[in-house]
């Protein structure tokens, strides 16, 4: 039996008939049936609305699980490399600290390393700046000593020059002689 709409109700008009029902009765049923056929009608119109809303969210939510369903492998995957790359992280921090801790401490020997051969070489030029300093007060004094020599030998060779005679000679070579003298005198230092 097919529905029958509210307005088909409302314009549905029955004929009288001998012996009949009470006309304003059945009026009055006719329209609380149609009242309440109305209300059913519009239960019904939103429940069909409700239905296509939940079917339509029951597609969505199917699509969506299957996206998920797609996703999770890949999730599962990214949750891997973010725990390896975690882990990479970690060791290498310590890794680097590591190395800067053997930096430091090769640092501080060959700190020390140059600290020690710094010092060795200060010794030694320390060592060389003495004995050249030694070596030119013995230069200074054998200096000192070869020139009293010089002057020694001078003055006796000046003496014994004087003390030989001489033969008369011409004036010309006895002024020769005083003047070659008199430079190596000059020439010596005092």
């Amino acid at each position: 039996m097919p529905f029958i709409s509210p307005s088909e109700i409302e314009n549905t008009k029955l004929s009288p008939a001998l012996r009949g029902y009470h006309r304003k009765e059945t009026d009055a049923l006719l329209r609380q049936i149609q009242a309440s056929y109305e209300r059913v009608w519009s239960e019904r119109e939103e429940l069909r609305s409700e239905v296509l809303r939940l079917q339509e969210q029951a597609r969505e939510s199917d699509q969506l699980r299957a996206r998920l369903e797609r996703i999770e492998p890949e999730l599962e995957e990214l949750q891997k490399v973010d725990q390896l790359l975690r882990s990479a992280l970690v060791s290498a921090e310590r890794t680097t600290e590591k190395l800067k801790e053997e930096a430091r401490i090769e640092a501080e020997a060959t700190v020390k390393r140059a600290r020690k051969r710094a010092d060795a070489l200060n010794t030694k030029a320390e060592s060389e700046r003495q004995r050249l300093k030694q070596e030119i007060e013995e230069l200074e004094e054998a200096t000192k000593r070869t020139k009293e020599k010089c002057r020694e030998l001078l003055m006796h060779a000046v003496e014994a020059i004087d003390r030989t005679v001489v033969p008369t000679a011409p004036k010309q070579q006895s002024k020769k002689l005083p003047s070659l003298l008199e430079q190596l005198t000059d020439a010596l230092p005092d």
